[in-house]
């Protein structure tokens, strides 16, 4: 008795993955026939063109769809990229490589990720995954600043000097063609030069007894290559009419990829406390999940 149910198509859902940001998904079959399944399309939320349900859903831009068999395809992805990428020309899901330009306007935040779907058989009847798992992992360091101190005293602007925010990220996708040990990493190539960027979206203010977030932080990318990633970072600052600047050298200036370092500043009229801390960058959920669609 032959099946008879429709195809269903490939999209991503997720509440914490940035939904004005697209992303690039290519798909190696595993199984019943191995082979590229789809060699790269991009993702985006609310997607034209979708199904019943796709509204509040990510999907591709152009329409993938789950076979009407038996099967089990792996996923590799990338996202946010400021400059350009490309999947590997022969096979895409094992491999992609991005060239990101100049990133400290933009501070867009480069992930990438893998995924497993497998579509099983009982009988005459096909289950299709209500999802397939996405764990995106950052490719850059977060460097963040809280701020408090005495009233009398104005933050102006923080500026970190002689990072680095540009180069060339390689991600290798492990095991793309088995059904276990999948895995994937990536690394730093060809980074750029150094450059002195102020903390975006921080607006002149007085200081108060609470510590505050300075901006959005700084996204630089880590560099294995040299002696250090950054030098020091300045602050500007008003304390009684008159502008200062206080440089602030680090005790190891160097970072690591997926890690998130804050520097927690207090300022009085008299002395300027820096107490630095480092922690995981918690990697972004997102989910594959299947929308009804029609196709074969």
């Amino acid at each position: 008795m032959p099946i008879n149910q429709p195809a269903t198509r490939t999209a991503v859902s997720s509440t914490t993955f940035p939904t004005a940001s697209t992303m690039q998904v290519a798909a190696y079959m595993v199984e019943p026939t191995a082979g590229n399944f789809f060699s790269g399309t991009t993702f985006t939320y609310n997607y034209s063109g979708g199904s019943s349900g796709s509204s509040g859903k990510w999907g591709g831009n152009t329409a993938q769809y789950w076979p009407l068999s038996e099967c089990y395809i792996n996923f590799l992805a990338y996202a946010n990229e400021t400059g350009t990428g490309a999947f590997d020309s022969t096979t895409p899901a094992s491999a992609a490589t991005i060239t990101q330009s100049d990133n400290s306007s933009a501070q867009t935040d480069l992930m990438y990720a893998i995924g497993q779907g497998q579509v099983t058989k009982s009988g005459n009847t096909l289950t299709i995954p209500e999802s397939v798992a996405m764990q995106f992992k950052h490719a850059q360091a977060w460097i963040c600043f809280t701020v408090q101190g005495s009233t009398n005293i104005t933050l102006k602007s923080i500026t970190l000097n002689g990072a680095k925010y540009s180069g060339t990220y390689t991600i290798t996708h492990t095991a793309y063609n088995a059904k276990t040990g999948q895995s994937v990493s990536g690394a730093w190539s060809s980074v750029g030069e150094t450059k002195n960027v102020e903390v975006p979206g921080w607006t002149s203010a007085a200081l108060t007894g609470s510590a505050v977030t300075v901006g959005n932080g700084l996204l630089v990318v880590p560099d294995d290559t040299e002696t250090g990633d950054f030098t020091k970072f300045t602050i500007s600052y008003t304390l009684g009419g008159k502008d200062y600047t206080y440089e602030y050298t680090p005790s190891s200036t160097n970072v690591a990829q997926a890690t998130k370092y804050t520097f927690a500043i207090t300022m009085t009229a008299n002395e300027i406390f820096v107490s630095p801390s480092v922690t995981d960058w918690t990697s972004t959920s997102a989910t594959a999940v299947n929308i009804n669609g029609s196709g074969s």
